[in-house]
């Protein structure tokens, strides 16, 4: 029987399609995730900072489940942790550094991402910022040390000096690290020892006799409530440019401190958390540090001490007081 044209046509159509399917590569599906969020507990901060990580994996079309975590509604950590890990999450959002620590031993092969954290490296999260080794990388707060410097430069010029009040056992690495950092922008930085919150006034009396300035690190044994009280009086009474560790600092009477957009902290831990679960090797993912960085000041404090804030500076403060 004679094959017509057209029946040849629709063979031919219908081999190349088949060609198609066979070598064409399938669509790859965008991954979907239970993800477990334990927090430090529950304030204002971190539910921005989840807004953001939210924001990133639903603008990339990730299908994902959350359920949290509050270590400060559970009166048995470990309890609370069980309960976590008996959800089987795919990925472990920690959050705070109380967080991060208690789920970093205990999670195993389940990849966590940190998220609103001081100092990651010198608390033992990760080997480094850049290589963070093991299945914990995630988003630090720490401002990076330059930009830290390079805005007390701005803001006082002619810098020479800068003492900083630490305990060795606590921010030692942070402060070594500072110390580099400010020596290659010609900056001399003068680290003082403060083992209690009993040293505190003797530190202060050598800050004024030595420094143009004092840098804030955030360590705990030198800012408690009643020692950060004397030293932001001390650095008024003296007339001692202070940067501060929060906005709080700077409504006390600080010069100036250095803050973050918590929103998009947690932006940048979704898009760590979009590598894993894409597929990225957690250990090979550096620690995010924050990209968007926010000025608060305190024009007052900036007349009493003798100290011209630039109209620049002014213009583009989060805060001024």
């Amino acid at each position: 029987m004679k094959k017509s044209a057209g029946g040849s046509v629709l063979k031919f159509i219908a081999g190349v399609a088949v060609s198609f399917m066979l070598f064409m590569p399938a669509a790859v599906s965008n991954p979907s995730a239970d993800i477990a969020v334990l927090t430090s507990g529950d304030v204002k901060q971190y539910e921005e900072a989840l807004d953001g990580f939210k924001e990133i994996l639903g603008s990339n079309s990730i299908k994902y489940s959350i359920v949290e975590f509050d270590l400060k509604k559970e009166k048995d950590p470990e309890k609370l942790i069980k309960k976590l890990l008996s959800e089987e999450p795919h990925l472990v959002l920690a959050m705070g550094s109380q967080a991060t620590e208690l789920i970093k031993e205990k999670i195993g092969s389940v990849p966590i991402v940190f998220s609103m954290v001081l100092n990651p490296v010198s608390s033992g999260f990760v080997k480094s910022i850049a290589s963070p080794g093991g299945n914990i990388p995630g988003s630090s707060l720490d401002i990076s040390l330059k930009t830290q410097f390079e805005e007390f430069k701005k803001m006082v010029p002619g810098l020479k000096k800068v003492a900083v009040l630490y305990n060795p056992g606590e921010t030692k690495m942070v402060v070594d690290n500072a110390g580099s950092v400010a020596r290659g922008m010609g900056i001399e930085l003068l680290p003082i020892k403060v083992l209690s919150e009993k040293d505190v006034p003797e530190a202060m009396k050598a800050v004024s006799k030595d420094a143009d300035a004092l840098w804030a690190v955030a360590d705990s044994t030198v800012f408690t409530k009643a020692s950060s009280e004397y030293i932001l009086l001390e650095t008024l009474r003296n007339k001692i440019p202070f940067m501060g560790l929060s906005p709080a600092f700077v409504k006390a009477g600080a010069l100036f401190s250095l803050s973050w957009d918590y929103t998009d902290i947690g932006r940048q831990s979704g898009e760590i958390a979009l590598k894993i679960l894409k597929g990225e090797e957690a250990s090979a993912i550096p620690v995010s540090v924050p990209r968007s960085v926010k000025i608060s000041v305190n024009n007052n404090t900036a007349s009493r001490i003798g100290v011209k804030i630039p109209s620049d500076i002014l213009k583009n403060a989060k805060e001024v007081f």
